[in-house]
């Protein structure tokens, strides 16, 4: 079909799409309602009096009424906003949300511009204002968001509103944007937790010869060796100077045990602790991965194998950010049988009804229910 056969129905569609995605409101606000009880009296003064002053004064209030009206209703013509992705934010922490905020009028400006964002149950998350922005041009408003608990938060809408120019006329835009933020659990500093459960995180030997600290051998020293390695007591006996090579050391492997499936029912108790417990499981995931140990998380939802790098703590933590407690009613733990002695294994516990795993050389326990936040 040739373009000038469809263009119409393609700008009806998008004009349709606008209209329910975008609503308008209009108020008048309390200053305007005073200005206009001023108006009434002052007119109603002129009729009386015949005076000529207080019609000139009449007409000058009547005058700037409408004119606030009319620029109020050009700010808000052709705006546009968009909400920015918001990635990688914890509870509790405090993040910036952006919005991208256009105007797309060919010639006009827009003033005092107010942008609210909105949750989905109708909760305000944030508001920024942005002065001026310039006709077909773009700006960045941001708010600071403190979100108070881990999981998903939906976003629902986006208000835009403005009492340019004198403030008697409040005129705003809903614009329908939804919108999913993923909150990662809560970030420790679980160095004290891990001296208390006397944790042992250390490094191992691998036999090669690298970067350590146990002696791996001695060799006659080069030009292109550090000085610093030179084993000088040898050096003296042999009449040559010999270096000194280390045997190089490895990060050790963790697994991470989060048992999310247990014997109902759920308590209050329960689900603060398991909440606790998500809470040291993202954390002690952070500092492992920031040390560069490799790091796998086990819970009765599914698994995160062992991995390094920052994309592997945010997949940790999108998987800790969803998870939740399921009822079991077998007490057997199939996450138990990722244990190994080539990894160290960290059960954290937190349900006080269960009797918590002993320890092992290789399964080490962390007791939410005595741990400190």
């Amino acid at each position: 079909m040739p373009h000038f056969l469809t263009a119409p129905f393609i700008y009806l569609y998008r004009l349709v799409k606008r209209w329910f995605e975008v609503r308008r409101e209009y108020r008048i606000t309390l200053e305007g309602i005073v200005f206009i009880l001023i108006t009434f009296f002052i007119g109603f003064a002129a009729i009386n009096t015949n005076t000529n002053l207080l019609y000139l004064i009449l007409s000058m209030m009547l005058s700037l009424f409408i004119l606030s009206g009319l620029l109020s209703s050009a700010t808000l013509r052709k705006i546009s906003v968009k909400r920015l992705a918001a990635r990688h934010i914890s509870a509790k922490e405090t993040a910036t949300v952006q919005m991208e905020l256009r105007n797309n009028k060919k010639r006009l400006s827009s003033y005092s511009l107010r942008i609210m964002d909105f949750m989905e149950n109708g909760d305000i998350v944030g508001a920024g204002y942005h002065f001026h922005i310039a006709p077909r041009s773009r700006e960045i408003v941001s708010y600071k968001v403190k979100f108070p608990h881990r999981g998903v938060y939906k976003l629902s809408r986006i208000r835009v509103a403005s009492r340019f120019p004198f403030g008697f006329f409040e005129r705003a835009i809903l614009i329908r944007q939804s919108q999913e933020i993923l909150v990662y659990p809560q970030i420790l500093d679980v160095r004290p937790i891990l001296e208390a459960a006397k944790v042992d995180l250390g490094e191992y030997e691998t036999g090669k010869k690298g970067h350590g600290h146990s002696l791996y051998g001695i060799r006659e020293y080069t030009p292109t060796d550090s000085a610093r390695y030179i084993h000088w007591k040898v050096s003296a006996r042999s009449s040559k100077i010999m270096l000194r090579e280390f045997e190089k050391e490895e990060k050790k492997k963790v697994t991470i045990l989060l048992r999310n499936a247990i014997p109902g029912p759920f308590s209050a108790a329960v689900r603060e602790s398991f909440e606790k417990a998500v809470i040291f499981a993202a954390s002690i995931s952070k500092f492992l991965i920031d040390r560069e140990f490799q790091t796998q998380l086990v819970t009765g939802s599914g698994t995160a194998p062992f991995g390094l790098g920052i994309a592997h703590l945010y997949r940790i933590l999108r998987a800790l950010a969803v998870i939740q407690l399921e009822e079991k009613t077998d007490s057997h733990e199939p996450a138990l049988s990722y244990m190994d002695a080539d990894s160290t294994n960290l059960i954290i516990h937190f349900d006080y009804r269960i009797t918590p795993p002993p320890e092992s050389d290789y399964a080490q326990v962390i007791n939410v229910l005595t741990a400190r936040l």
